[in-house]
């Protein structure tokens, strides 16, 4: 094809494969093109007229290249690569039906459960991308529709391109439409073998960290149950388990995961098992310890799960475990040559192995030393030499794992056969090694080969020469002719009847083979065929296959010992005498064995080889019986990163795939090829009905042709076809693929007619069918009625206890309601009479509970319970009860007699007579001294009235003894005074002054004391208000709570109050009696409910004291409800009295971090709004359809106390009332939130994004968002797991920081986020939860919000957010000081608001003059457009290296040292592995309690524990155990210290770092720029030049011209461009010796005094341009001059706007010139 000037077309390119180019000239036989970056390729003439156009739909990407105009392999390639390198890269391409999978090495957001329900709900997967899922869809969409057909899932692909993960993704989509969803049964089993197999089966190899060193086909039998396909069992089939890797590994690679496994739990495991480092084995201590991305300890907890889901006894997992170390134990025997035979040089290896074994150590060291020959029946034994028995112990090894990896295999398919027979349709999956092709190939590797060269043959025989062998056969040209590279000669030499392995097999049998007489034969014999390869040098030892995938050259070392498939002859005998009783079936399996080999007529010796030949074949037998679906994994890169293609690395393996075949093929041929008896019955419908007719009764080719006439008007109504789409064969019908769509679109809109009439035939029946169960139902409630009318009518005889007279038997016929009322909700129509059976319902239970009660307090001593039930009784119209007048009397005598009894205990406590005395004259005032049979019985009066008479008559004695005394002493006195007067008379003497003032004296004293005693007595009876001696301010005290008790009808104060005040006989008769009355009007409904009514009104109103009317209001509900008053009205109320206490609880918040409210008003709220049961828009309990079933046939949780308890099981209904079309996404809502809080197994993959997923659901609508925050809740209740619990509060602060709940659940949600502060144990539960209310408080803060405000999210640096209310015409630079004052920043201009998007992690600066809604506009747009949402990102502008965490501002240190956190765990470069690990570290102290469980597990290697302790570029190149190890070193000599300093030792070694504080971005220098992107002009150069020349009288000259080459050693390296307060440096973006070099870095600083300096830079689109000045290594004598930098990266503009403010910032600003 000649060639056109101008025109672009696919040129071949060294690394890009193919490029688009533009055609320029041919000179002297030679094509010259250039390329996007006008770089010059070149071919030949001859090449170049070959070479395919680039059309405009070829870049684009496409998701099926197949429906390209025109595919060449340049199309096919450049659209793998254009749909790699998206934002979020999409690894899927179709080609027909073949799927390519690029492995994105990193986790990608298209695994979710909500990403698995649209391929689950499709109508075909052809509506949707590309995807795992979709090959699933097909899959189960083949099974479902022809009921017989097997499917089969063949995944193929290089070592490291990602077959396992496919495979699991695979399994996971077909387990999940198989099981409907439910939890548990065999789907869960399923999964859950992969662990063991995994860590059985895989290592680590030079191309892959998770490398399958066996193939698998894993087989599900299916079948129809209850019209639904469903999982009856599962089967797994291993093929060709690598087992010299067992005893030797490859240079960078390691042996099974298993064994490491073991190793890193040691701890774990304890004293049970004798386990050493890694290092101390002979068998993995010259390999890797740790494989990148393979967390040994996660993977041991999943490997030991999965021997429990699988039904593994503990012993028989405490056996495998021994057994495994056994292996590497046994391999660290030695041995030395002792009189020609070996021995042993420690014995204790063999002795730990042996034990290890079950065995005693003297059989092992036999086994070992010894060797065995039989002769017929004699057994013969001679030594060992030391290499024999090195030979004998590592097979010993060999042969104990592979036959323990067939043990498990073979338990794991007992365990998922499940009773099932293996028969009838199935599934299958293939996951087998790839191609392979090493240094050194040996005989597994040929095997591996040949596996591939099948399933190659298969590839061919399905997708060509089944296709190719139908146009023949029926007679159907293709232009053009079609052939395929067929590998059918391949096989046939390595696998026939007459091949090398046949070759193989026969030389195990010749005497003195050796493996140079079998590779002499082997060159014999093939020697004329053209896929053999013969080495070009003598005895080279080797041969080689051409294979299809290129060829491969075998070392023939070994190749006869390793084919050899009999055990020692020793090996059952010794293995049946062990302890363990998994050796003891591994024994009898190898007796057997033998015992089939040595029988008479055996000729043919059983090889490896013939072995696995017959395996395979039936492997591929059953790959001939099912439909094939291929998965064709390809890896990007030989460097196993994420984001890098390699197309040439890419297209070889595409072209090995068969794909470029494929597609040639399926654009010339017709990919469907159905039979005329199939075309008919499947399309026949999408014909007008009389053509249906006139195609009946005919013969099937006749009947073809007259539909296929009519088809064109047929099919006009969904699209036109061009007629050489469909052709007819003899006996089927050829289409293409437009043909077949428009068909089966055609086909779903004829089948709506016929589905309509179906479905009016059936919904007829089925309400039929429910209207004879509805009259039913209905009978029996009308019957009930019938039987039950009560209360038609006031008066006792209208009572249900009237007609049943007791007690029992109402809740007889209550609980004979109970069934048919909960029939009757389940239907479709009211029940008539349903309200009636409800209210007469609740009223009988009501009568029975007083009926109880009144018999209950018939000795009761409580007067009120005794008034509260009576009141009750009236209220129910129980007047003719017996017991009522007898507890009328009861309760007014408690009331008399309770005083008196205290009054009496307390007078004779304190034993004074006045008090006796007082109390006796009321006890003689109601007639209790003369009448003690009137004392109520269970009351000691009629006692404590003998006492009382008793201790009076004591104290009235003693008194009348005491004024005897005093008078007879006051006689004597008086006698002697008279004497003594008589005396004095007649001595006529003076009296004695001094002793008259003495006398008088004493009789002051006297007087004095009587008065005192006699004040005492007055003020003792002033403060005794009661005869029960209660004080004046205890009485006050009362009748204070009985008045405020009254007031808002509090009945439980009200009780409390006024049984203190009847006991203390209180005198405030009004009050009392008011309360009484209150308290007997309260136990009756007429009275309930006019003051519900009453005070909802006033409330409404907002008439009287609100918070007041707001408690009587709360108080009259609970009681209303307590005695069953009317719904309605309670309803009513209560809705009232929740929006009016939501108004007040939210004028109280003040929008600060934590709420500021009254005391008073945090109860009304949580008084209100604690009962989640009582959220309105809560569906009824009763009529809730519950949770589903754990297992097909059982019943779902449901009922009350299931609704919002934490549950395992999906949701059949929703919780809340939500419309119908919103019920689906509720239910899937509550699955994601199983899996993301860990109450579903769910690979990692699937779960890592489900919080983002779940938020965006909420956004859709309030109702929903209600709905979540109410599964959110229900979740996090009665918890039992921790990490749940967790997952769960991290849940709701996403929920809470973007998704407002409705104003009717804000206070619920409040209040149970209070609730749950109380109960938090965790710090990082109460650091979510705090922010939960914090950000919960912002958003109910009406009075913030004005007209002219916004409310913008912010998210802080710490990954916290708050809301701001800003105008919305505020500038960035306001809004970040808004921020600033909210946080208590002072120094605002330290701070900056940048930009964040989904799936970019980068924060993008953000001009400080753009405006608010300008940019929130923006950000709109853009998600309507991308789907991808965008946000604002608070923190430093930048960090200084010399700067210190200022400790008087809290928020300032936490956010600088957050952000310097941020960007420690984001660093590029692995700068100092122990010293980042000293770092790390020290933030694990400083964050012990966060990961308090780790630390004691001494296992940080854990999913995303490391992730927040060390950078990612760390994480993707050292052994994650050993790190671990490292980082908890650091912890345990850590000193104790407070957590402020430990923050600032931490901030200190980050600034030590290389890059702290810089921005920083990936990109390569380019010497040639395109001139549209030319951002520094000559003029604004010359602009420049003149501001320098000024200022620091600089010599520049005219706008360079010369580059400067950063490195001259790797021109085309990657770098690591950084910008800081200094400027700007390049630095290696990888540690390749051949590249840049380790540590290489150059800068440019903005210094004027430095040697290379910055001075101008600008940037449009990807390409940043700078103008520095530095010595030319050319010219060295030049001394420093301006030269140009061409930087290419896809964050230029960001860049050069960072260099920008960084010069600004740092105190030159104002210069205009240095920034294009």
């Amino acid at each position: 094809m000649p060639l056109s000037a101008g025109q672009r077309y696919w040129v071949p390119h060294p690394e890009e494969a193919f490029v688009p180019a533009t055609f320029k000239s041919v000179d002297g036989g030679t094509a010259k093109f250039v390329d996007a970056e006008n770089q010059e390729l070149t071919c030949t003439a001859a090449e170049a007229e070959n070479l395919g156009t680039v059309i405009d739909a070829q870049l684009d990407g496409v998701d099926n290249v197949c429906t390209l105009e025109e595919v060449t392999q340049a199309a096919v390639m450049h659209t793998v690569k254009v749909r790699f390198l998206r934002e979020i890269p999409q690894v899927y391409t179709r080609v027909a039906k073949i799927m390519i999978a690029v492995n994105p090495f990193k986790m990608l957001p298209i695994y979710s459960p909500q990403n698995m329900k649209r391929y689950l709900e499709a109508r075909d997967a052809m509506d949707l991308e590309p995807h795992l899922f979709a090959i699933g869809f097909d899959a189960v969409k083949g099974l479902q529709d022809s009921g017989t057909s097997n499917q089969a899932v063949l995944i193929s692909g290089e070592s490291g391109a990602g077959k396992t993960e496919s495979t699991k993704l695979v399994l996971s989509y077909v387990s999940e439409a198989l099981s409907g969803g439910s939890q548990g049964g065999i789907q869960d089993k399923i999964m859950r073998t992969n662990p063991i197999l995994e860590s059985f089966g895989n290592a680590m190899t030079v191309r892959n960290n998770n490398s399958s060193r066996f193939g698998k086909w894993l087989q599900m039998s299916v079948a129809q149950q209850n019209q639904k396909l469903t999982i009856l069992g599962c089967s797994v089939v291993d093929y060709l388990l690598e087992l010299t890797r067992v005893t030797k590994q490859g240079e960078k690679e390691r042996n099974y995961h298993v064994f490491f496994q073991l190793i890193y739990a040691k701890d774990k495991l304890g004293d049970r098992i004798k386990i050493l480092e890694p290092s101390a084995y002979r068998y993995i201590k010259d390999s890797q310890y740790k494989a990148p991305s393979v967390n040994d300890e996660t993977f041991f907890a999943e490997h030991m799960e999965a021997y429990d889901t699988l039904g593994f006894p503990k012993d028989t997992q405490e056996e495998i475990l021994n057994i495994v170390m056994g292996i590497l134990t046994v391999g660290n025997c030695e041995f030395k040559e002792v009189n020609d035979v070996a021995e042993l040089v420690d014995p204790t290896p063999a002795d730990d192995a042996a034990k290890m074994f079950g065995l005693e150590p003297a059989v092992l060291k036999k086994m070992l030393l010894v060797r065995q020959m039989k002769v017929g029946k004699d057994i013969t034994e001679a030594g060992r030499t030391p290499a024999q028995a090195e030979q004998a112990r590592d097979g010993l090894a060999r042969l104990i794992y592979g036959r323990l990896f067939k043990l498990l295999i073979e338990k794991i398919n007992i365990n998922l056969s499940e009773g099932s027979k293996a028969d009838g349709q199935f599934f299958g999956v293939l996951d087998i090694a790839g191609f392979e092709s090493f240094e050194i190939n040996c005989i597994e590797q040929l095997f591996i080969n040949l596996s591939n060269e099948h399933l190659q043959a298969h590839f061919n025989n399905h997708i060509f020469k089944m296709e190719l062998d139908d146009y023949k056969a029926e007679g159907v040209e293709v232009a053009g002719g079609l052939t395929y590279k067929a590998n059918d000669d391949i096989i046939q030499l390595i696998d026939s009847k007459v091949s090398i392995f046949s070759t193989l097999d026969e030389e195990i049998s010749v005497p003195k083979a050796t493996d140079s007489t079998f590779l002499a034969k082997v060159l014999k014999n093939f020697d004329k065929h053209p896929r053999l390869v013969k080495s070009k040098f003598a005895n080279s030892g080797n041969f080689g296959i051409q294979h299809f995938a290129g060829t491969v050259t075998y070392e023939v070392a070994g190749f006869l010992e390793k084919n050899v498939d009999k055990p020692p002859d020793e090996a059952a005998d010794t293995f049946k005498v062990s302890s363990f009783g998994v050796l003891n079936i591994i024994g009898e399996k190898i007796a057997a064995e033998l015992a089939e080999a040595s029988a008479p007529g055996k000729k043919k010796v059983k090889t490896v080889a013939s072995s696995f030949r017959a395996s395979l074949a039936q492997l591929i037998e059953k790959l001939n019986k099912a439909e094939p679906h291929f998965i064709r994994c390809v890896k990007p890169n030989q460097a196993k990163v994420p984001n890098k293609i390699q197309p040439s690395i890419v297209m070889d393996q595409l072209n090995c795939s068969g794909v470029f075949e494929a597609v040639r093929i399926r654009q010339s041929g017709y990919a469907s090829r159905v039979p005329f008896g199939e075309f008919l019955g499947r399309y026949r419908t999408v014909l007008p009905k009389p053509i249906q007719k006139e195609t009946r009764g005919k013969p099937e080719a006749e009947a073809v042709k007259i539909m296929v006439a009519n088809l064109p008007q047929a099919l006009s109504c969904v699209g036109e076809y061009d007629p050489v789409d469909l052709v007819l064969g003899k006996s089927k019908v050829f289409c293409r693929s437009r043909v077949m769509n428009l068909m089966d679109k055609a086909r779903d809109a004829s089948l709506v007619g016929y589905v309509i009439d179906i479905q009016r035939v059936y919904r007829g029946y089925a309400v039929r069918k429910m209207m004879k169960s509805i009259k039913v139902i209905h009978e029996e409630v009308l019957s009930w009625y019938k039987d039950n009318c009560f209360y038609n009518s006031p008066g006792a005889d209208s009572t249900a206890l009237a007609k049943l007279k007791t007690a029992d038997a109402i809740d007889a016929q209550v609980e004979r309601l109970k069934p048919a009322l909960a029939k009757a909700k389940q239907l479709p129509v009211a029940c008539p009479k349903e309200k009636e059976c409800l209210k007469i319902e609740n009223r009988m239970k009501q009568e029975a509970e007083v009926i109880r009660g009144i018999g209950a307090v018939e000795t009761s001593l409580d007067p009120l319970d005794i008034e509260k039930y009576v009141a009750r009784a009236k209220d129910l119209d129980l007047t003719n009860l017996p017991q009522i007048a007898k507890l009328n009397t009861r309760g007014e005598s408690l009331k008399v007699q309770l005083p008196l009894v205290e009054g009496m205990q307390n007078a004779l406590k304190a034993n004074d007579l006045d008090d006796l005395e007082e109390v006796a004259a009321e006890v003689k005032k109601h007639q209790l001294h003369s009448h003690p049979e009137n004392w109520i019985s269970e009351l000691p009066g009629e006692n404590l009235v003998t006492q009382l008479y008793g201790a009076m008559d004591v104290l009235k004695q003693a008194k009348k003894k005491a004024d005897d005394a005093k008078k007879k002493e006051a006689e004597a006195a008086a006698a002697a005074a008279a004497i003594t007067n008589t005396q004095g008379n007649k001595a006529t003497f003076e009296v004695d002054e001094e002793a008259e003032r003495r006398k008088k004296e004493k009789e002051e004293a006297r007087k004095k004391a009587e008065e005192e005693e006699a004040r005492k007595k007055e003020e003792k009876k002033k403060r005794k208000s009661t005869i029960t001696g209660l004080s004046m301010e205890d009485s006050s005290k009362i009748i204070l709570d009985l008045v405020a008790a009254i007031e808002v009808f509090d009945v439980k104060k009200l009780h409390t109050a006024l049984g203190d005040a009847i006991k203390n006989a209180v005198q405030e008769q009004d009050t009392i009696n008011e309360a009484q009355e209150l308290f007997s009007n309260l136990e009756q409904h007429e009275f309930v409910e006019q003051k519900l009514k009453e005070l909802t009104q006033a409330l409404e109103a907002g008439h009287g004291d609100q918070s007041s009317v707001l408690k009587g209001l709360q108080n009259l509900v609970t009681q209303g409800v307590s005695i069953g008053c009317d719904e309605d009205v309670i309803g009513a109320a209560r809705h009232m009295m929740q929006t009016k206490i939501r108004e007040r609880a939210r004028k109280t918040v003040k929008g600060k971090v934590f709420a500021e409210v009254d005391v008073e008003e945090l109860n009304l709220v949580d008084e209100a709004f604690a009962d989640l049961m009582q959220y309105p828009r809560l569906k009824n309990p009763e009529s809730w359809k519950g949770h589903k079933a754990s297992w097909i046939f059982g019943a779902g949780d449901r009922g009350p106390e299931v609704m919002l308890t934490h549950n395992v099981n999906p949701l059949r209904d929703a919780l809340t009332q939500v419309a119908y079309n919103q019920e689906s996404p509720a239910c899937d809502a509550f699955n994601q939130i199983l899996a993301w809080m860990y109450d579903k197994a769910t690979m990692e993959v699937m779960r890592i994004n489900l919080s983002r997923e779940i938020v965006a659901i909420a956004e859709t609508d309030v109702k929903l968002a209600d709905e979540i925050y109410m599964q959110v809740m229900k979740q996090l209740t009665n918890n039992p797991s921790p990490r749940s619990t967790s997952a769960g509060w991290r849940l709701m602060l996403n929920l809470v920081q973007h998704v407002l709940p409705s104003p009717e659940l804000h206070e619920f949600l409040h209040v149970f986020i209070i609730k749950g502060l109380q109960t938090a144990t965790g710090t990082e539960d109460r650091t979510n939860i705090e922010q939960c209310i914090a950000d919960l408080n912002r958003s109910a803060a009406p009075e913030l919000v004005e007209e002219e405000h916004i409310a913008v999210s912010v998210t802080l640096v710490d990954h916290s957010q708050r809301k701001v209310h800003a105008p919305a015409n505020s500038t960035i630079a306001h809004l970040c000081s808004l921020v600033c004052e909210q946080l208590n920043l002072k120094i605002h201009d330290d701070w900056a608001l940048f930009q964040c998007s989904e799936g970019l992690d980068v924060h993008r600066v953000i001009p400080q003059d753009c405006t608010v809604d300008i940019m929130l506009e923006k950000w709109k747009k853009l998600k309507n457009q991308t789907s991808k949402s965008s946000w604002f990102v608070f923190k430093r502008r930048y960090l200084h290296n010399k700067e210190t965490l200022d400790f008087s501002n809290t928020n300032h240190s936490k956010l600088t040292y957050a952000q310097a956190l941020h960007d420690f765990l984001h660093y590029p470069v692995a700068e100092n592995i122990p010293w980042l690990c000293e770092v790390a570290g020290r933030i694990l102290f400083l964050e012990r309690a966060h990961f308090k469980s780790q630390i004691e597990k001494q296992d940080l290697s854990g999913q995303g524990i490391l992730e927040q302790l060390l950078p990612e570029c760390v994480l993707r190149d050292y052994p994650r155990k050993q790190l671990s190890r490292d980082i908890l070193k650091v912890v345990a000599n850590h000193p104790d210290e407070a957590r402020m300093p430990a923050m600032s030792r931490i901030f200190t070694c980050f600034q030590k770092m290389k890059l702290f504080g810089a921005c920083w971005w990936f990109g390569r220098q380019i010497e040639e720029a395109d001139a549209a992107k030319i951002s520094i002009s000559d003029s604004k150069y010359e602009q420049a030049r003149k501001h320098w020349v000024k200022k620091f009288n600089m010599e520049m000259s005219n706008t360079p011209k010369q580059h400067c080459i950063i490195n001259p050693k790797a021109k085309d390296s990657e770098y690591i461009l950084a910008v800081d307060f200094h400027g700007l440096r390049f630095m290696a973006a990888t540690h390749n010796k051949n590249e840049t070099g380790p540590g290489f870095q150059r800068g440019f600083l903005f210094n004027e005094e430095t040697w290379e300096r910055v001075l101008v830079w600008g940037a449009k689109s990807n390409l940043l341009q700078l103008i520095v000045t530095t010595v030319n290594p050319d010219f060295p004598n030049a001394g420093r001059i301006p030269m140009r930098i061409n930087f290419q990266c896809p964050a230029a503009v960001d860049i050069a706007f960072t260099l920008h403010m960084m010069y600004y910032y740092r105190g030159q600003k104002g210069d205009p010139n240095l920034v294009s």
